[in-house]
């Protein structure tokens, strides 16, 4: 013997004025869970900008901006004003410099391991990367700086800078 197909129950409608009464009773979170794509914005942004506000960072920037081989060459000149080793006071800086950037390379990897944390674990956002592929330029390009500095400092122009008169 078979088995009675089993019954469908019709399902009603909610009353008039039932989504008002269930808006009274049930009310949103006034903060997004810690889960939603929300919260998990504002922890990415938190964590950045406080990369962004210390000080080492803006220290970092400073240091590299418009270094070139005239930095190195004050720094020899001051040296010999003072009745220093020009060369000593050329390598303390460069060695100085050359802390700021692993420093600065150091503080780029915790910043990509509290943004991966901040997303937990999820891959980040694209405007998160993006910041965090900006401040791996500009490490690099500091980088760059510092080795055509010391290069152009101790041998003069580099042969393979582009010409200005190209049409590209």
């Amino acid at each position: 013997m078979t088995p009675p197909p089993p019954t469908r129950r019709a399902r009603r409608a909610l009353g008039p004025g039932a989504a008002q009464a269930l808006a009274d009773v049930v009310r949103a979170p006034r903060t997004p869970p810690p889960w939603s794509p929300q919260a998990i914005d504002a922890a990415l942004r938190t964590v950045l900008d406080r990369f962004e506000a210390t000080a080492e960072t803006a220290g970092w920037r400073d240091a590299f901006d418009g270094l070139d081989e005239d930095v190195l060459g004050e720094a020899a000149a001051e040296a010999r004003a003072f009745g220093a080793d020009p060369a000593a006071a050329v390598d303390h800086l460069v060695g100085e410099l050359r802390r700021q950037l692993a420093a600065w390379q150091h503080a780029i990897g915790e910043l990509g391991r509290a943004l991966t944390a901040a997303a937990q674990e999820r891959p980040l956002p694209e405007w998160a990367a993006d910041a965090g592929r900006t401040e791996d330029v500009r490490r690099r390009q500091a980088r760059q700086a510092l080795l055509e500095a010391i290069a152009r400092h101790h041998h003069g122009p580099l042969p393979d800078e582009e010409p200005g008169d190209r049409p590209w």
